[in-house]
Order: C-alpha cells, then sequence, then structure tokens
C-alpha cells in the first residue's frame, strides 16, 4: 500500500466533505447567521484559530467535519438544547424558516457545484477515451443488429454513408439516428455488404447489439460484489461458462444476463491454471450481473472539449448520474435490489478511491466527482438529521406558521440517528463481510 496514495484519499474525502460544510458557513454569513466554530475532521484538535466569531479548528481525524453556527448545531444539536432559550439576532434560529433552508441546501449545492467543476476540468484537460476498431464481435440473438444480418467478425465501414472508425466515437455520436431503416456498410470476407436496420431503439427491450471485439478478460472486479467474493481478479480469464465456450467479453456478458441458473458456473485460467469458480448473480439496477468490466483497450483518442461546451456537458453527465443513482435507490427502498448485495459503506468507497487513485488522476477525479455527487443526493433525501430532513422541519414550521414542538422535534431527531445507525450498521457489516470473504472463501488459491 502506498502511503502517497492513502494520503491523496483521505486528502480527496476531506476536501468533499469541507466542500459541504463551506457551504453551509457561506449561506450562515449570507443570512446573518453567525458562525461559531468551522471544523474539518473530528477527534482531538490540532490547530484553531478564531477569526471575528468564528474559530477555525482542524481535527485529528480528517474524515468529517462540521459548521457549528450560534444558536444551534448543523452537526445535530438536540432540539431541548437549541429551544432552552429564545434566539436572539445573529442565531441560527433566529433566521427565518426559508433562511434555513438556504443554509440546509447550501452543502448539497457546493458538492454538486465541485462535482460539476471536477468534471469540466476533466473535459477540457482531454478525455482518454478507448478506441475500439469497428470489427463486431459477439452479436446478441434477437438485437437490431442480428435482425439486420450482422455477423461476428464483420467490419462496420459506414453509418448512412458516414465512416466508422472508433465506436466509440464515431458511431456513439451518431446513436440519436438509429432507427429503422438506417442503412449500414460492412466489409465481410473482403466483400462490402449493404445492410438495414429494421428495429428502433425506442421501442421497449430493444437492444442495438453492435459491439467490438474484446477477450473474455477481466478488466476490473469491483469491491463487494459476488465476483470479487468468489475470488475472481483483474486480468483473470473466462474460458467457459455453464460448460459453454465462451470466445468473446459481450458473449461472456450476454450469457450472464441471460442465464437460466441463479448462480453461473465459470472455468478461470489464471497463471495457467484453470479454476471452476461458482458465482451468485445479483440484480444491480438493470440487469443480472456479477460484478465484473471488460479490459481497456491500449489504445486511446484524447479528446479536450471547449469551455463553453464543457460545462453544459459536465451538467448533463452529472444529471445523468444523478437520475441513474436516484433510481437505483428507488429500487432499493422498494426491495427490488438487495440491500445485502448493494449498500457498501466507507470502507469499500476509500478502497475504490485508493484503487482508482493507482490507476489515474483522471479516473480518481472522476470518482471523487462522482461520490460528492452522491454526497449531495444522500444529504439531500427526507431523512431526519441530514439537510434533507431539516429542510422537511422547516417546511413544516414555513406551514405551521411557527417550529414544530420540541417532543416532536425530538422523536424525529431520534427515528432519524436510529435509521443512520442501522444504515451505516448495515453498510460497515457488508463492507467487512465482503472483505472477509474475498480473504478467506475466495475459490481461486
Amino acid at each position: 500500500m502506498s502511503f502517497l496514495l492513502l494520503a491523496e484519499v483521505v486528502l480527496a474525502f476531506g476536501f468533499m466533505i469541507f466542500v459541504h460544510e463551506l457551504g453551509h458557513f457561506i449561506a450562515c454569513r449570507i443570512f446573518g447567521v453567525r458562525v461559531e466554530r468551522f471544523a474539518l475532521g473530528f477527534g482531538p484538535k490540532i490547530w484553531a484559530r478564531k477569526w471575528g466569531d468564528t474559530e477555525f479548528a482542524l481535527l485529528s481525524i480528517p474524515l468529517g467535519g462540521y459548521c457549528r453556527p450560534a444558536g444551534g448545531d448543523l452537526s445535530g444539536e438536540s432540539p431541548e438544547k437549541m429551544y432552552e432559550n429564545a434566539p436572539k439576532p445573529g442565531e441560527f434560529l433566529f433566521a427565518s424558516w426559508w433562511k434555513r433552508i438556504g443554509i440546509f441546501l447550501a452543502g448539497p449545492l457546493m458538492n454538486y457545484l465541485s462535482a460539476v467543476a471536477i468534471l469540466v476540468l476533466l473535459l477540457v484537460a482531454g478525455e482518454r477515451i478507448p478506441v475500439e476498431k469497428p470489427v463486431l464481435g459477439f452479436v446478441p440473438p434477437g438485437s437490431l443488429a442480428d435482425q439486420a444480418g450482422l455477423r461476428k467478425g464483420d467490419i462496420l465501414l459506414e453509418l448512412r454513408g458516414n465512416p466508422i472508425r472508433n465506436l466509440n466515437t464515431d458511431f456513439d455520436v451518431k446513436m440519436e439516428e438509429i432507427r429503422a431503416g438506417v442503412a449500414l456498410t460492412v466489409e465481410r470476407a473482403g466483400n462490402r455488404v449493404p445492410l438495414t436496420l429494421k428495429g428502433d431503439l425506442k421501442e421497449a427491450g430493444a437492444v442495438l447489439g453492435i459491439y467490438g471485439t474484446a477477450p473474455p478478460i477481466l478488466g476490473d472486479v469491483h469491491f463487494m460484489t459476488p465476483a470479487r467474493k468468489a475470488g475472481l481478479r483483474p486480468g483473470d480469464e473466462v474460458l467457459t461458462l455453464n460448460g459453454k465456450k465462451v470466445s468473446d467479453w459481450m458473449e461472456l456478458a450476454f450469457s450472464i444476463r441471460t442465464s437460466t441458473t441463479e448462480e453461473v458456473v465459470l472455468e478461470v485460467k489464471r497463471k495457467d491454471k484453470v479454476y471452476p469458480v461458482t458465482v451468485k448473480r445479483i440484480f444491480n439496477g438493470s440487469n443480472m450481473a456479477i460484478g465484473i468490466s471488460p479490459p481497456e483497450s491500449g489504445e486511446y483518442d484524447v479528446k479536450s472539449t471547449p469551455f463553453l461546451k464543457a460545462v453544459p456537458e459536465a451538467f448533463g453527465r452529472s444529471v445523468a448520474f444523478s437520475s441513474m443513482f436516484l433510481g437505483a435507490l428507488w429500487k432499493l427502498f422498494t426491495l427490488q435490489m438487495s440491500l445485502k448485495d448493494n449498500i457498501a459503506g466507507p470502507v469499500t468507497i476509500l478502497r475504490t478511491m485508493y484503487q482508482r487513485a493507482a490507476r489515474s488522476w483522471v479516473e480518481f477525479m472522476n470518482t471523487v466527482a462522482m461520490i460528492s455527487l452522491i454526497l449531495c443526493l444522500m444529504n439531500l433525501l427526507p431523512i431526519p438529521v441530514v439537510d434533507g430532513g431539516q429542510i422537511v422541519l422547516c417546511l413544516l414550521e414555513g406551514i405551521k406558521r411557527g417550529p414544530m414542538s420540541v417532543k416532536f422535534q425530538l422523536v424525529y431527531q431520534q427515528v432519524g440517528m436510529v435509521f443512520i445507525f442501522a444504515l451505516m450498521g448495515l453498510a460497515v457489516f457488508n463492507d467487512v463481510w465482503s472483505w472477509v470473504q474475498e480473504t478467506f472463501r475466495s475459490q481461486i488459491r
């Protein structure tokens, strides 16, 4: 383990917390609320200095932080203590309910904006986009490609007369054009063959089915997934699935998704040895999966986006990710997805950040942006204790034209604490149990 990479992860995590609390701090200043203490971290104090009314402190464990306004504590002061004296000008409770909503919203908003800023930086600096040559690999049965007569080994030359060099760039740009009747030209056995797509991607369940070739070698095995728990690792080559030979990455992925068994049996080659590995499939919100990703291409295009185009692109990506994340949360809440298999805690988050940092600063910063978005969305959920739950209280106060009773707020906060502790307990248990399974129950020794 590299100390420098570990320090990078800790600093990035501390940055996300700092940005969140900075949002609260700025909003307090805007709305005339004094801030008694602005702290980064928790535990014993390392350094502190007072400027004006505020003490700024650096605490010994840089995995948290808080902004404490006068007359109230955004980190969770008890209602009894907050309301034991009448609020005075400059105190948190003296501010009107809508100003307090602004203060609570400011933390998640700063996380959102910082994520967008990171994405803009990455887009302007230039993305490394893997070159996926337009040589077709596995063609899923029933897909639009299959219906059009495309075959494995075909070289995709043109789409509507436009040349295709990289499936990850040239082809994706034209995805919105793919409707019934779109003309394709492929090279097959040295001959140019014109074909026509006969379906429509907008139809429910429609799959395009145009994929490049990639060997069935694992590029990534995600933490806290069945594949990881079974002992699979990046670089493993999958030879067979349920006794059937696998020759292509997309064939492997398709076979996992469409398997009729709850578990799949893989033959995996590692260092010239072949191992049988049984892996349970889980629903990941889109399809049945085991938690693996394909290997990356060794060839890349670098695409730099001008700043004026990068800003809306970054916002678009953040909105798309937020929509996907909220959809997954809804499926968890409605038990369409397993809580045991899909809730990760701080250990898994830090492990993922470390893994990304070890690969490249681009992957690491992209991961930091995604976690910042998650932090924003989780804080906006209407759960007592977090910002979203406090916003609900402020809205109720606005409707009632007066604060909710101390008893109600106390019960409300206690319910929130129980929920948060239960959720964190489950997340940490999942983290630890996943690590135990990886370490002691690996099927590959």
